[in-house]
């Protein structure tokens, strides 16, 4: 017996159902009348309508590994075309949402497929209500898209660092071109921006994917990018509520704890939400796998029985009283992944479904992993346990027909209607249009130019760092291809000979060597899952791995040779402009791009304008017009007397 939900006036008017869906059971006619009713949902139609699948991997002839039994390999074949037990298992659970990462995404014509292959999936389940189909398309460190194809554009703490000089003009500009990206592919959601203020410099999750430590500048920008978005036709999320910014656990591998007091929550990680909500109205908010025992000191009970502070994405108080009630924000929220060790090491996926729900959640993004054929099964478990504690009342059944309704209402606002009526020949023509656009390749290599910051003030003629009469420039990077990539950027700009330095003998190489200057180019710390997310270009070179401060001493013994021999030095921080601050009296100048991700471009070569930008700025007679958007400070103790411009100190 199907129920009836009481939807809003425009929801009950959702005409998805009009672009000829072929359901069992009904016809088109009927199904849209009896949509218009309200009485197309049943209770576990309603649960399933309220998660978000991730299908990055699924392998059919496999079965999930025992635990232990390192002979049984893991899936890893990307799904890049929907296969049948998925394009059923969306059908058969009238699944709500996917969302796709970078494997599967290989280029524009694949991604249009793949993303009408789902919805068609979809159209044929007993709602006939289409998917909301996200991705984590930030810019910067997480980008998702092909950069090969399509134009990708520094981060948001390159924007932040613009945001002196030019105001939101690049929130708003890259936010444009993204949404104009992903709506061309198929795409109604992206889970962007970040309004995590980054108040601690050893974040190893948020960190650049701030605006910076302002607030203020964290809810201009964000907002300006939310608008940009939303009028673009995607929905735009706004994370990670209440904020991730003053954490240094990474929520994918352990439970960060904040300790902020009331007061300096709302002022600093509370006041871009708040601005941001009242201001646009995003579409969706996402939540922090985060403990905040000031805004919530509540708590649950675990797995293993033992009481734990409760998780801001399982807080009552956090996403209903405070999110709902005090922001009076109106739209969607969404989780962050469940299966993150920040909540699915204390909670099974049911018991995390249920809890969030309970606290306010709408939508709960990947409660479990999608993989082998078993996995279809465990999703039919989880979907039947969830439904059973909501029948038995773990969530009022009230609050249920709200959320699923903002769920319809989203759908109805952001799911490109006239795309899923357009034949596959146009969508596929209009995609690679898009993503061919000059207009957005000259967007990010200004916004490169226009992000790239003086870190400190360089000494009277240190600059340019490469003079025209210099003859050997040796770079030392943390992987051959960063080096590579900067070897074809600096070759533009100068006759001089380029040498690329192997890790292992880098100190003895600049020992050896008459070199004119030295470039180090870092990307420490290293990459969190996040970023990881699938294969990202610079991961097609395979190279040796070391820790943080192995490399460090790299640095800091080349930079200390290469000054002594009487070369000017610089150190370019490539991610976190926070590590420049260790070798602040090592190296004449000191640059941070915030971004240092290259594609292999049409002649096989690695580029990407954050290069092209680095390398025009060390020819450069002036510092970059870039302004940092944090603070960046020497450690104690880092002082100590150096060699330069081949005077050793005493």
């Amino acid at each position: 017996m199907l129920t009836r939900i009481a939807l809003p006036k425009a929801v009950k008017h959702f005409s998805f159902a009009v672009a000829a869906f072929a359901v069992v059971a009904c016809s088109k006619a009927e199904k849209v009348a009896q949509f218009e009713s309200g009485e197309i949902l049943d209770l576990r139609q309603k649960i399933a309508q309220k998660l978000m699948l991730d299908i990055r991997y699924y392998c059919p002839d496999m079965r999930r590994p025992t635990p232990g039994d390192a002979g049984n390999l893991h899936c890893n074949q990307p799904v890049t075309e929907l296969p049948g037990a998925l394009a059923e298992m969306i059908r058969r659970n009238d699944i709500g949402g996917i969302i796709l990462f970078a494997d599967n995404l290989e280029d524009s014509a694949q991604i249009v497929r793949l993303n009408r292959q789902l919805q068609a999936a979809a159209q044929q389940s007993a709602s006939g209500l289409p998917l909301l189909i996200g991705v984590d398309q930030e810019g910067g460190r997480v980008n998702r898209l092909p950069r090969d194809e399509a134009a990708a554009f520094a981060g948001n703490m390159a924007i932040g660092a613009t945001y002196a000089r030019h105001g939101e003009y690049f929130a708003t500009h890259t936010a444009a071109a993204m949404g104009e990206q992903l709506k061309s592919l198929g795409f109604n959601v992206n889970f962007a921006p970040t309004l995590d203020v980054n108040s601690n410099p050893d974040n190893p999750v948020i960190n650049v994917r701030s605006y910076g430590e302002s607030p203020q500048m964290v809810a201009d920008l964000g907002g300006a990018s939310v608008a940009a978005f939303q009028q673009q036709g995607i929905a735009a999320t706004v994370k990670h509520f209440p904020g991730h910014g003053d954490t240094s656990v990474d929520s994918h591998t352990g439970l960060p704890r904040v300790e902020r007091p009331l007061e300096q929550a709302k002022a600093v990680d509370l006041l871009p939400f708040a601005q941001v909500i009242a201001r646009v109205q995003p579409a969706l908010t996402m939540t922090a796998h985060i403990q905040y025992p000031s805004l919530d000191n509540s708590v649950l009970r675990s797995k293993s029985g033992e009481e734990m502070l409760v998780p801001a994405t399982l807080s009552r108080k956090i996403l209903t009283d405070i999110l709902r009630e005090e922001l009076h924000y109106q739209g969607v929220v969404v989780t962050d992944a469940l299966d993150m060790a920040g909540i699915s090491e204390y909670f099974t996926p049911d018991q995390a479904v249920v809890h969030t729900f309970a606290a306010g959640a709408d939508i709960a993004l990947m409660p479990i992993k999608i993989r082998y054929p078993d996995d279809l099964q465990l999703l039919d478990a989880l979907i039947d346990s969830v439904t059973e504690a909501i029948a038995n009342g773990a969530v009022p059944a009230v609050e249920i027909d709200e959320s699923v309704a903002r769920i319809e209402q989203l759908k109805q606002k952001y799911v490109n209607q006239s795309w899923l009526q357009q034949g596959e020949a146009e969508a596929l023509l209009a995609a690679h249009q898009v993503l061919a656009s000059p207009q957005h390749r000259a967007l990010a290599s200004e916004l490169a130019t226009s992000a790239l910051t003086g870190v400190f003030t360089p000494g009277e003629s240190t600059l340019p760092l490469i003079t025209k009469d210099m003859t050997h420039v040796q770079v030392l990077a943390p992987n051959p291809a960063v080096g590579e990539a900067f070897r074809i950027a600096l070759s533009a700009v100068t006759t001089a000979e380029i040498e690329v330095l192997d890790i292992p003998t880098a100190v003895d190489s600049i020992r050896n060597s008459a070199a004119d200057a030295l470039v180090v180019a870092s990307i420490v710390p290293a990459e969190s899952a996040v970023e990881l997310g699938g294969m990202e270009d610079l991961g097609k070179l395979e190279y040796r791995r070391l820790d943080q401060e192995t490399l460090y001493e790299i640095y800091r013994e080349g930079l200390i040779t290469a000054r002594a021999k009487g070369a000017k030095t610089a150190f370019i921080s490539m991610r976190s402009p926070y590590e420049s601050g260790r070798f602040k009296e090592l190296a004449d100048v000191h640059l941070a791009s915030f971004d240092y991700k290259a594609y292999i471009g049409p002649q096989q070569k690695l580029e990407g304008p954050i290069y092209r930008a680095l390398a025009e700025a060390l020819v450069s007679e002036k510092l970059p017009g870039g302004k940092l958007p944090v603070t960046v400070v020497a450690p104690a103790g880092n002082t100590a007397s150096v060699p330069k411009n081949g005077r050793v100190a005493g």
